[in-house]
């Protein structure tokens, strides 16, 4: 019973310092779809949409702590892929116009649990899919971009 509350109160905590920081989306993201593409079509590089409950979510928080922030993941997507972030929080409040995007999107893509990373192409073709925390992360992103 300790240790689960103990756990509960790391995930809230873990949370809340992530949805301090003013805005949901982290530096680097974009959450704009329509500018992802257009960097995307620029650049040719993939879409990495990360559908995130960024301030309830436990698996969310132990995804960016674990993976997203990590120096060898940002190293990776600079050369890689374009970073979009399609967050749902219960807490913060998304502008009208940026939750009613990331609805549709999350409709579009068949979202059904987070956090849920969808590979696209520069086209809108969905290259792969990521459901859930993976300790693998990076490595199964990098097979997806090696199919292309």
């Amino acid at each position: 019973m300790k240790k689960l509350l103990l756990s509960l109160f790391g995930a809230c905590c873990g949370a809340s310092l992530f949805a301090a920081v003013g805005s949901t989306t982290p530096q680097g993201w974009y959450d704009d779809f329509a500018e992802a593409q257009k960097a995307s079509e620029k650049s040719g590089r993939p879409i990495l949409a990360l559908f995130t409950g960024s301030d309830w979510c436990p698996y969310c928080v132990k995804l960016k702590k674990d993976v997203l922030d990590t120096p060898a993941f940002k190293e990776f997507a600079k050369d890689n892929v374009i970073l979009f972030f399609a967050d749902f929080p219960e807490e913060a409040k998304l502008p009208g116009g940026l939750r009613i995007q990331n609805e549709k999107l999350a409709k579009k893509y068949g979202i059904d649990g987070f956090p849920t990373t969808v590979i696209i192409a520069p086209n809108g073709n969905e290259l792969g899919r990521i459901g859930g925390y993976a300790p693998d992360y990076l490595k199964r992103v990098s097979k997806f971009l090696e199919k292309r």
